[in-house]
């Protein structure tokens, strides 16, 4: 059967309640301005709070499709996005975080590169022409390049931002590597680059304007420590 969704949204959620009836109307409205045939996916990591629920009660227009996946317990953003990746039925499919740090505007930019022959097109906070507002803090830009300095020497060289949420993949790539992704946790986007590596997959870099989130689930000393660990067993 002929595939008609052009482009799948595939969004992780952990206790999003605020953000997500937000991120949900928003990128419906970007799939409409653009005129693109799209799917929303939310994929609920086990929240304990109303995320799952507003996102099911969210309205979008009747050109897109609204899928809500409940993993029923928190397993890690990184079995959400791949979750959420493996059912998505799009030419193009990307992966955003539920705060909106990276606007979807951003993706015009992104799909040009994948037609211009990318498989892969991630964000990067790090690179000439990146913004952040506000910048973060001594202690974040820190953990930020010791993390930087692990990816390179452990794992996959030439990245300057690994961990932006906010990356496009063609279709064919995001089923090839998410099929085989291994890690759950906030060590899955290293993962898959050195699958994208392995598979023979071109990715492309590009800056980003990026706003810090308030409401940001990640906690710099704890999650980096897990992920170091990540690194140090090879996935």
């Amino acid at each position: 059967m002929e595939n008609n969704i052009k482009l799948s949204v595939v969004i992780p959620c952990l206790n999003e309640e605020k953000n997500i009836v937000r991120a949900v109307q928003l990128t419906d409205a970007y799939l409409a301005k653009k005129k693109l045939s799209g799917e929303i996916i939310v994929v609920d990591d086990g929240s304990a709070d109303m995320t799952a629920e507003n996102a099911e009660k969210t309205a979008i227009s009747g050109a897109n499709r609204l899928t809500v996946i409940k993993l029923g317990r928190n397993l890690g953003k990184g079995a959400a996005v791949r979750k959420g990746i493996l059912e998505s039925s799009g030419d193009y499919v990307l992966f955003t975080d539920a705060d909106f740090s990276t606007d979807i505007s951003e993706l015009d930019n992104f799909l040009m590169e994948c037609e211009k022959g990318s498989d892969i097109v991630i964000a990067s906070r790090s690179l000439p022409g990146s913004s952040l507002e506000p910048p973060q803090s001594f202690i974040r830009r820190a953990i930020g390049a010791f993390c930087r300095i692990m990816v390179h020497f452990l794992a996959v060289k030439g990245y300057k931002d690994t961990q932006c949420g906010f990356k496009l993949y063609k279709r064919k790539a995001a089923r090839a590597i998410f099929s085989r992704l291994k890690t759950d946790g906030f060590a899955f986007d290293v993962e898959t680059l050195v699958l994208a590596e392995k598979l023979g997959f071109s990715v492309r870099e590009m800056p980003v304007k990026w706003r810090n989130s308030p409401d940001s689930r990640v906690n710099p000393v704890k999650d980096s420590f897990v992920f170091f660990i990540r690194l140090l067993r090879g996935f």
